[in-house]
């Protein structure tokens, strides 16, 4: 029962690394999604907000699986589960703010490749004046 609290606890340290990984290489303007199951119903947060409202989620979760497991709520559960509960759940956790940063970083990687309005895309529809951005 102690190891899985260590290895829960190991979990949400490198939440934290990963979190200060993002704020040292996410452009200044950057957004952070916080899913709500489908990604057409994130919701993009400023990058500090963003990853701050991931910790909280993974404090939070680690809190609750925590108490849950050496309650006395989940004294009749069999061991293997409260064993494996508290890695279980930051596991996920992790796993979703790892996947928030991944998608920060890939839409400004998007948004660093079009050209800004006004200016001529290089490629082959500039020769003839065209922008490639969308109108």
């Amino acid at each position: 029962m102690i190891a899985s609290l260590a290895i829960g606890g190991v979990l949400l340290a490198a939440m934290i690394v990963a979190a200060g990984y993002a704020i040292r290489t996410l452009p200044p303007g950057a957004g952070v999604p916080l899913h709500a199951g489908a990604p057409e119903y994130s919701l993009w947060l400023p990058k500090r907000a963003g990853l701050a409202a991931w910790l909280g989620i993974g404090a939070a979760a680690f809190a609750v699986a925590a108490s849950v497991t050496v309650s006395g709520l989940a004294s009749d559960w069999a061991t293997s589960v409260r064993v494996v509960l508290v890695p279980s759940v930051m596991c996920v956790v992790f796993a979703a703010e790892a996947a928030a940063i991944i998608t920060s970083r890939r839409r400004c990687a998007a948004c660093q490749e079009t050209p800004a309005p006004g200016r001529r895309a290089r490629g082959p529809g500039a020769a003839a004046g065209r922008n490639s951005a969308p109108r």
